[in-house]
């Protein structure tokens, strides 16, 4: 799979967590798994009730996701040469990504503090933004046929 597809793919992936991240709020399961991270009700395979199976299921996205952001990320600072821009992006991504999960954890051990929660749906939104833009920068630099420049960045 190409850098371009990996990087939209993973904007597709931070989009379903967040919306699936939304329901277990708005759907009041936040604590499925109770207080316990990373565990989930203090086992890696929780017995399963509906609010524990949304929290889990948003926890395994989140996985999922973060594994699809650095191999995305990796793909684009493999490409020759270089682009600058996209390289940048899903850099910061990650480390809004590194932020965002210790928030995610903090919000379960403290019982979904609303300041904090509302931090982790910040960060979700700045994650998810930071993609968009590699996505737009892969797009545009691959669509117009222009060089782009080398980032400097490792």
């Amino acid at each position: 799979m190409s850098a371009k597809y990996l990087v939209y793919l993973t904007a597709l992936s931070t989009y379903l967590l967040m919306v699936w991240g939304g329901y277990v709020t708005l759907g009041g399961y936040g604590l499925g798994c109770g207080t316990f991270w990373p565990t989930c009700n203090g086992t890696i395979f929780p017995a399963l009730n509906w609010p524990t199976l949304v929290e889990y299921l948003h926890r395994l996205l989140s996985i999922v996701t973060g594994i699809l952001l650095i191999v995305s990320t990796i793909s684009v600072w493999k490409l020759k040469p270089r682009p600058a821009g996209p390289s940048r992006a899903m850099a910061l991504a990650i480390i809004l990504l590194l932020v965002q999960s210790l928030l995610g954890a903090y919000v379960v051990v403290t019982s979904l503090e609303p300041i904090i929660t509302t931090l982790h749906l910040a960060f979700a939104t700045a994650v998810f933004a930071t993609i968009l833009v590699a996505c737009v920068l892969m797009h545009s630099s691959e669509g117009l046929g222009q060089a782009t420049r080398q980032s400097r960045f490792p």
